[in-house]
């Protein structure tokens, strides 16, 4: 990766579940998935192309604070002043998670692959009351204000072509992929997506619903035979 690929690869990781530290002259940066797989994925690509010093650390899960914790893998890139520049592009300056105009711009193909690895989920409509009526794409989005997910909506259609909307979720919003741009969307991250987390771009239907075409519902066809064969659906 240039050094424009690795600002938008970045910066899909920081929208998502990455977040760098505090600090003044030089932060760290950290990231957390129950994924190993996608932490491995990053650690190889980063190693490829920067000379930062990481570690990918192992986080034993469990029972703690009345909640049942899975087992956690977490890169972390020393402190470098290349994230203290960058600091200001993604957090204010009480710490709280912002966008600006560069770093709404700086989101690439990967790094909407790596904002989707983390936050992204397919969203199954009535499973709760016992009847899957729907099956959504959506973007969690909840540490950030309705003004900040309002403008990464915007760029998602002007920079990518990908109709959205916002969803309510109790005090905060998320993104719901719109079904006519599915299928673009599938192009734009599949590629990046390490295998074990693909399962997040399957429906899970047993039949190909009207709204879908043939080439997509063959790749839905490949994601069932795959997941079958790994056993994964979670992660």
């Amino acid at each position: 990766m240039n050094s424009s690929e690795l600002k938008g690869y970045l910066t899909g990781l920081i929208f998502g579940d990455g977040y760098i530290d505090h600090g003044v002259t030089n932060r760290a940066f950290r990231i957390r998935s129950i994924n190993k797989d996608f932490i491995e994925k990053i650690y190889n690509d980063l190693s490829s192309c920067t000379n930062f010093k990481m570690s990918i650390i192992f986080h034993k899960g469990g029972f703690a604070n009345g909640c049942n914790h899975k087992d956690r893998w977490e890169l972390y890139i020393k402190a470098h002043p290349y994230f203290a520049k960058k600091y200001h592009h993604f957090y204010d300056d009480f710490g709280k998670r912002v966008v600006t105009k560069d770093s709404l711009s700086w989101l690439n193909d990967k790094g909407l692959a790596n904002w989707y690895c983390g936050d992204g989920y397919i969203c199954l409509v009535g499973k709760n009351k016992g009847e899957i009526k729907d099956r959504r794409l959506e973007i969690c989005t909840d540490r950030y204000s309705k003004e900040t997910v309002e403008k990464m909506s915007v760029m998602l259609k002007n920079k990518f072509n990908l109709y959205t909307s916002l969803i309510k979720r109790k005090n905060s919003y998320r993104i719901r992929i719109k079904k006519d741009s599915y299928e673009t969307f599938f192009n734009l991250v599949y590629p990046y997506m390490p295998e074990s987390l693909k399962y997040k771009l399957w429906f899970g239907y047993d039949f190909q619903p009207k709204w879908m075409g043939d080439e997509m519902w063959k790749l839905q066809e490949n994601l069932r035979s795959a997941i079958a064969l790994t056993g994964n659906a979670e992660g």
